[in-house]
């Protein structure tokens, strides 16, 4: 990001292209682009009432209730990346790494969201197991 960063302004620092005001677009989207990527990140809570998550600055707080979820396990997957996107297998929210939570709600939908402790999330959902209405 740096180096795109530096390709589109040091041509308009060092010509008089910079007097253009349309040629700052360049650098003025990638400092946007670095900025998001900057502040994005995952939060997740799972209590007694649901799965809630947040990608933020993408969206605010959302609930998943155990009464609308079938199954809850931790899951491992074959790509790593950042961000959320439409698969297969559902939808997935991640930020680093390659363990989730694979939620099967009711009517076969399939979310998959990341996480950095797996260990902790599988010690909740085994003894949690009486939440999940089948």
């Amino acid at each position: 990001m740096v180096a795109a960063l530096l390709i589109t302004t040091v041509p308009l620092v060092t010509t008089d292209a910079g007097k253009e005001p349309f040629a700052w677009g360049g650098p003025v989207i990638t400092l946007l682009v670095m900025l998001l990527l900057y502040v994005w990140r995952l939060d997740t809570r799972i209590d007694d009432q649901g799965i809630h998550y947040q990608v933020f600055p993408v969206f605010t707080w959302r609930t998943i209730p155990w009464a609308h979820i079938t199954s809850a396990s931790i899951a491992t997957y074959g790509f790593v990346g950042y961000g959320i996107r439409l698969g297969f297998d559902g939808w997935v929210y991640n930020i680093a790494g390659n363990k989730g939570v694979r939620i099967t709600k009711k009517g076969n939908t399939i979310i998959t969201i990341g996480t950095q402790r797996p260990d902790e999330l599988e010690a909740f959902l085994a003894s949690h197991q009486s939440l999940i209405t089948t």
